[in-house]
């Protein structure tokens, strides 16, 4: 049972983690499939940036890497910190219009949930 347990558990994670890998690399194609790398502003630049770090930081949590926990954590992190400094007016930014300051805080909900399946291992009955 341990061992169909830990394999549901490392399947839930692929699909979660392969789920925002999929995200981000949709949002990085739809941000830069229109124009040249940096012909986009600076804040678009830096969240791309900080997008493909997700995605490789991501990729070692698949591979079962807890550097790759640390990495998302702090690339997701450095992400929404972008976000609130565009909310605040520091920079110029659309998807800033009538969000709620802690609209934000929405992206750290599945790192949450791949964090726990990654950490904690259940206690099985036998």
């Amino acid at each position: 049972m341990k061992g169909r347990f830990m394999m549901v558990r490392r399947a839930l994670i692929t699909a979660i983690a392969g789920f925002l890998i999929l995200l981000h690399v949709v949002g990085l194609y739809d941000t830069h499939i229109r124009g040249a790398l940096f012909d986009h502003p600076a804040l678009t630049n830096v969240q791309s940036l900080l997008s493909l770090l997700i995605i490789i930081s991501l990729t070692l949590v698949i591979m079962a890497k807890r550097m790759g926990l640390v990495a998302m954590w702090i690339s997701i992190t450095a992400l929404i910190l972008t976000q609130y400094w565009a909310h605040f007016g520091f920079v110029d930014a659309d998807f800033t219009a009538g969000r709620s300051l802690l609209s934000y805080l929405r992206g750290f909900m599945i790192p949450t949930l791949i964090t726990v399946l990654f950490l904690f291992p259940f206690k099985v009955k036998r």
